[in-house]
């Protein structure tokens, strides 16, 4: 079971669109996974089409100190091949974490369950800032996939998830793709950062996929509820590149 967290400190590069297609294109390929819902928003429950009116107990209930929820009763079906883990009550969550003395070993214990589960993946939609949550997370997974739009405030933000990984004591080697995301060829400044996030990442090319285009499609397939796979074929061409470096690199 490969642990995955789609991070990024910064907000507006596309997390919970990363998460969703990765997720239903590694579903769409046999493999098992499972979507966690991490972020305050609930993003990636709603780009599945699922609101807080189709479930009943989330990660939240599994906290409760008088009758704890069972893992399973808080997975839903999302896809074939691709169970959702949704989320409620997030900032009571965070003071919840915040109240356990190891931060290392909270989702371990919280989801030990997984390990009985089969899932080939579990993938986490993360909150775009420094939370306990995402301290747990970040000591839980085994890989980072950060997607980065390609601006130069958010490329040159990059280097905030190392600065967090040394602060946790966790290992820097855990940032294993870069997805340059909304990237567009109209103007050269977009040519120009891309060029500065492969400069970045000089010594370790292979770690950044193909970029992703800003496409009106992918933003059409969330509000309506689908992954690209379900709404437009062009549109899902785009993370074809990044599902295929995550076989390579994690599978």
């Amino acid at each position: 079971m490969k642990k995955i967290a789609i991070i990024n400190n910064k907000g507006g590069v596309g997390k919970s669109t990363t998460a969703v297609q990765l997720s239903h294109g590694l579903a769409k390929l046999d493999f098992k996974v499972l979507l966690t819902d991490l972020d305050g928003q609930n993003d990636s429950s709603l780009f599945l089409g699922f609101t807080e009116e189709d479930y009943n107990k989330t990660i939240f209930d599994l906290l409760d100190n008088h009758n704890p929820a069972k893992l399973e009763e808080c997975i839903i079906e999302a896809r074939e091949n691709l169970d959702l883990l949704p989320n409620s009550n997030i900032e009571t969550i965070d003071r919840e974490f915040h109240r356990m003395r190891r931060v290392d070993t909270i989702l371990d214990r919280l989801l030990v369950d997984l390990e009985g589960m089969d899932y080939d993946f579990v993938i986490m939609d993360c909150q775009p800032s420094k939370t306990r949550i995402n301290d747990a997370v970040l000591c839980y997974i085994d890989h980072i996939v950060m997607p980065v739009q390609v601006e130069i405030a958010s490329v040159r933000a990059v280097k905030n998830i190392y600065d967090y990984l040394r602060d946790l004591d966790v290992s820097e080697e855990k940032v294993s793709l870069i997805i340059p995301n909304m990237y567009t060829d109209v103007t050269n400044d977009a040519e120009e950062n891309l060029k500065l996030l492969h400069d970045i990442f000089e010594d370790n090319q292979d770690m950044i996929t193909k970029p992703i285009y800003r496409r009106v499609r992918i933003t059409e397939a969330g509000k309506h509820g689908k992954t690209v796979f379900e709404y437009d074929e062009e549109a899902a061409k785009q993370f074809h590149n990044v599902i295929e470096k995550v076989v390579e690199k994690i599978a």
